[in-house]
């Protein structure tokens, strides 16, 4: 009697191209999601940079408009600082500043407060005042770059943005 097994197997082409076909998937896959991981951490960058941004220029507008008379820069001057008059002597006076790349207010006598946090720095901030000295309107041009703190070195951390904006006395 002649008995024939069967074994049921692979043989080593298809094995072969199953696992190149793994291969593929699992790299297309790993760079995918690679580059999600990129873009996460380049928005990341951006929406930090922005909301510090727009917050600090929203507060120094707010107190230029809520300010009685400008004490620096000088009509037609422009200056890396601003010192206003508030309404409420206490604050006298209300200086905006940049030290060690963080901008600071500082209300009368108490001690400078940040603005921004550690992610970021401030650079080329200028206060430019554009009123004229026929106008009884006192008004401020603002000028500020904030860089996003790239302490990794990846390429997805650098972004840098200039805001610009103006406020009137009221």
């Amino acid at each position: 009697m002649n008995i024939k097994h069967h074994i049921k197997g692979f043989t080593l082409v298809e094995m072969i191209l199953y696992v190149s076909i793994c291969a593929i998937l699992l790299l297309s896959l790993s760079t995918f999601l690679s580059f999600l991981l990129g873009a996460r951490v380049r928005s990341q960058a951006i929406t930090e940079v922005n909301q510090q941004g727009f917050q600090v220029m929203s507060l120094m507008t707010q107190a230029i408009r809520n300010g009685r008379s400008i004490q620096s820069p000088g009509i037609g001057a422009t200056s890396s600082s601003l010192s206003l008059t508030a309404v409420n002597s206490l604050l006298n006076p209300v200086v905006f500043s940049v030290s060690s790349s963080t901008l600071r207010i500082t209300e009368g006598s108490k001690s400078p407060v940040a603005l921004t946090n550690s992610h970021i720095q401030v650079s080329a901030l200028t206060f430019h005042n554009i009123s004229s000295t026929s106008s009884t309107e006192k008004i401020i041009r603002i000028s500020y770059t904030i860089d996003f703190i790239n302490l990794s070195g990846r390429s997805e951390y650098t972004y840098t943005k200039t805001f610009n904006g103006s406020a009137t006395l009221r």
